[in-house]
C-alpha cells in the first residue's frame, strides 16, 4: 500500500454527487500548514489510506449517512488516486470556514474520518490521534525524519519542519557511530522537496543532491565539510 500523500478540505452546501459541481476550496494558510503537518506525521509512521493516496474531506450542511461517509461520486478512472468523503457540519461552523479560526475543529474532523474508515492492524485509534495531536500542538516545532544515509562510521539524516508560511525547513544532521552529533545545519527553506534527493556521505564531506526531474535544472548540490 502507498503512503498517504495529501489531505485537503473543501466545503459545499449542495449534494456532493456525480453530475454536481465539485466542492469549493477556501483560503486558510494556517489551517493548510496544520493539515500538511498532520500528513507529514502520518507518513513518518507509514500510514496508508489503502488503494488511494489523497483524501478530500468535504464539509457540508447537507445530510450525510452516519454524519461521515464516502461521497456518492464515482472514482475518476483517469485520476484514481483521490477520494471525497463528506462530513455533515453545523451551519455555524460552515459560516466560519475561511473566515474564522477553525483549526481545532478541522483537526478533530480529520481524526474522526481516519478513525471511522482507515483503522488497520498497526494503525489504531491511539496512533492516529497521537499523530494529529502532535501536528496541532507542536506547530512549527514539529519535525519528521525525511531521509537518511548510513555510512561505515557515520549517518546523515534530513529532518523536516513545516512553517506557518507553508514552506519546508530542512535540517541536515550527521552523527558518528556512537550517535553523537558531529554536524548540524539548516538547509534553505523551500515550497517543495525537489532540492532534497540523494545524500552522499564520506568521512570528510556530506552532500545533498537535488532530485532528478525537470524542475531541478540549475539547482546545485549543497555540500558541507565535516571536521
Amino acid at each position: 500500500m502507498k503512503l498517504i500523500s495529501d489531505i485537503r478540505i473543501y466545503k459545499s452546501n449542495s449534494d456532493n454527487v456525480d453530475g454536481a459541481s465539485l466542492p469549493a476550496g477556501f483560503a486558510d494558510k494556517k489551517l493548510n500548514a496544520v493539515i500538511r503537518r498532520i500528513v507529514m506525521k502520518l507518513r513518518e509512521n507509514d500510514f496508508s489510506l489503502g488503494e488511494f493516496t489523497h483524501l478530500y474531506i468535504n464539509l457540508t450542511t447537507c445530510s450525510v449517512d452516519g454524519n461521515i461517509s464516502p461521497a456518492k461520486r464515482s472514482v475518476d478512472r483517469y485520476n484514481p488516486w483521490y477520494r471525497y468523503y463528506d462530513v455533515n457540519i453545523s451551519g455555524e461552523l460552515f459560516a466560519k470556514l475561511g473566515v474564522c479560526e477553525v483549526t481545532d475543529e478541522i483537526a478533530g474532523i480529520i481524526c474522526d474520518v481516519l478513525v471511522k474508515f482507515f483503522l488497520y492492524d498497526r494503525f489504531d485509534k491511539d496512533l492516529i490521534c497521537s499523530c494529529i495531536s502532535e501536528a496541532v500542538n507542536k506547530g512549527e516545532k514539529m519535525c519528521v525524519k525525511f531521509k537518511e544515509k548510513q555510512a561505515a562510521k557515520s549517518k546523515a539524516e534530513v529532518f523536516l519542519f513545516f512553517t506557518d508560511s507553508c514552506r519546508y525547513l530542512p535540517l541536515l544532521r550527521v552523527s558518528d557511530a556512537e550517535g553523537r552529533i558531529i554536524f548540524e545545519e539548516y538547509l534553505p527553506e523551500s515550497i517543495d522537496l525537489n532540492c532534497i534527493g540523494e545524500i552522499c556521505l564520506s568521512s570528510k564531506k556530506v552532500t545533498v543532491k537535488p532530485r532528478k526531474n525537470a524542475f531541478t535544472e540549475g539547482i546545485e548540490p549543497i555540500s558541507f565539510d565535516l571536521k
